[in-house]
């Protein structure tokens, strides 16, 4: 259960950097008149540029885990044991309701 939490919550993350390097590529900042204020809005975007870096990297790091096949080994063995039990008890609930 953690791994699939992990797992989303990294493609959520991922899709938020995603769309913000093509918001960055496609409308570069207006900064404001003054230049108090050209400093804060260069300084924060400074930081913003780290912080992505930073995370592409993060991404980058676990796209190499190769998390999504472990998702999906995860998935299918799961999905596996769950049709095994749930036929189990079809059979037992069948026979205790048809008893001859």
């Amino acid at each position: 259960m953690k791994l699939i939490t992990v797992a989303v919550l990294l493609a959520v993350f991922c899709y938020g950097v995603e769309s913000f390097r093509l918001q960055k590529r496609d409308a570069e900042p207006t900064a404001p008149p003054s230049a108090w204020g050209n400093i804060v809005t260069d300084t924060l975007w400074d930081y913003w540029g780290k912080g992505t870096a930073l995370a592409s990297g993060w991404i980058d790091d676990v796209k190499s885990w190769k998390v999504d096949e472990k998702v999906r080994t995860l998935y299918t063995e799961s999905a596996s044991a769950i049709e095994t039990y749930t036929g189990i008890l079809n059979d037992q609930l069948y026979h205790t309701w048809k008893q001859q």
